[in-house]
Formats: C-alpha cells, sequence, structure tokens
C-alpha cells in the first residue's frame, strides 16, 4: 500500500514562535541546515520536510526520531538503509507532502499557476504536446500540471531526478486511468499512477511500482508533528 501524508505550512508568525522548540526534535545536522536559510519560508519547508519524514517513518518502523539516518544516492534522493521501507518527499507553495511505500516510490506537488506553454513543447514528448494543445483556458492549465506532476513524480520513483528528460517517456490517458509509455525499447515494471486533490490551487501525482494507494491523503497539523 502507498501512503500519503501532508502538512500545509503555518503563517511565518507562528512559525517563527514555534521554530526553537521544531527544530529541539531534529538532530543537530539538520539544525545546522535549516538555520542556513535566509528566507523564512525555505527554512519551514525544510523543517516541515524533516519532521514528517521521521513522524512516519518513526511510526512505521518502531525507531526513535533521533535515530533515523537519512542518506541520499549520488544525485541526491534520500534513502534509509532499513530494506523494503521506500518514501519520497515533495513541496510546493504552502504543501509539505510525504509519500511512503515498501517499494520506491515517487511523488511530486505543484502550485497551478500562469505558465508559458513553450515549455511543454521543450519538455513533453509530441504526443503529451498534441493531448495538451486540444485543451484551452483553465483545463488547459491544470492538464499541464496534471502532467508535470506525473512526469517529476516518476522520475523521483526511478530515482533521476530531472538529470533525465521528461520527453523522453509519455504519459497518457486510457481506460480511466493513467499510464506511462517509455520512449525506448527497453521493457520496464509496471508503473502506477495516483493523484489526489487537497487544495484546488494545486497539483499532487504520486508513481508507485505497487497498484495499491490509499484513498485520501493523512493532512498533519503542527501539533501532530510536535509530538514525535
Amino acid at each position: 500500500m502507498v501512503e500519503v501524508y501532508a502538512i500545509r505550512l503555518v503563517s511565518e508568525e507562528v512559525f517563527l514562535k514555534q521554530k526553537e522548540h521544531l527544530l529541539s526534535l531534529l538532530p543537530l545536522s539538520c539544525q545546522e541546515i535549516i538555520n542556513r536559510f535566509k528566507r523564512v519560508q525555505g527554512a519551514q519547508r525544510s523543517l516541515l520536510g524533516e519532521l514528517i519524514s521521521r513522524k512516519v517513518l518513526s511510526n512505521k518502523l518502531s525507531i526513535p526520531t533521533n535515530k533515523i539516518i537519512f542518506k541520499k544516492t549520488d544525485i541526491g534522493k534520500p534513502f534509509i538503509t532499513v530494506r523494503n521501507n521506500h518514501f519520497n518527499l515533495s513541496h510546493s507553495g504552502d504543501w509539505v507532502v510525504f509519500a511512503f511505500a515498501k517499494k520506491e516510490v515517487g511523488i511530486d506537488i505543484e502550485k497551478i499557476k500562469k505558465i508559458n506553454y513553450r515549455i511543454a513543447e521543450r519538455f513533453f514528448s509530441t504526443e503529451e504536446f498534441l493531448s495538451l494543445n486540444e485543451k484551452s483556458g483553465k483545463e488547459k492549465q491544470e492538464y499541464f500540471f496534471d502532467l508535470w506532476t506525473m512526469k517529476e513524480s516518476y522520475l523521483k520513483l526511478i530515482g533521476t531526478g530531472l538529470t533525465r528528460s521528461l520527453d523522453s517517456f509519455t504519459i497518457f490517458h486510457k481506460n480511466n486511468r493513467y499510464n506511462l509509455k517509455e520512449s525506448s525499447s527497453n521493457s520496464i515494471e509496471p508503473i502506477y499512477i495516483r493523484q489526489y486533490n487537497i487544495d484546488e490551487n494545486y497539483k499532487l501525482s504520486v508513481c508507485s511500482y505497487i497498484d495499491s494507494f490509499v484513498e485520501e491523503v493523512e493532512i498533519f497539523t503542527l501539533n501532530n508533528l510536535t509530538t514525535l
């Protein structure tokens, strides 16, 4: 089962009042990194990302939060050495989201905003670009971010991030679900995609090798995360 969690950023005033306490819940190495952020919003995203990751993993693995050690792949994807326990993190605007599964998983959230569709021509596959141009107005804008988050979540699933071209594979809709097709002839393990609606101004997509997803995102509050 792929599980999905989220937390919304609090106001700058509330965050600054609780920042020291929240930092105290993290290892010193994490505190030092977060304290280097010059912008409050960036610090809060990083801090909440650490807290939500440790909260979920601690519950799943019965390991104290301060004993969880994150490592990174060569391109910077975090992981833990406990086998068959995988996670991924994303943030945009006011949201931080987290996915957990027994196989590799990728998650991406993006705030919907005005977009120059030349980006799609440059980064999307031909099929995706043609499909996008069949739409207009708000529908087109939302579909752009549907595709973008699904494509990013796939690259995060396979661990390449944007080191791999976004137009090297295609997301398409068939049989009432989104599917993925590689441009190369290489066969791949079946990929499953799920989208969630946590905010009408955002798009959230999760990509997994497991065809089993929670029905709803579990929304955390700051109080949830302070009971580590």
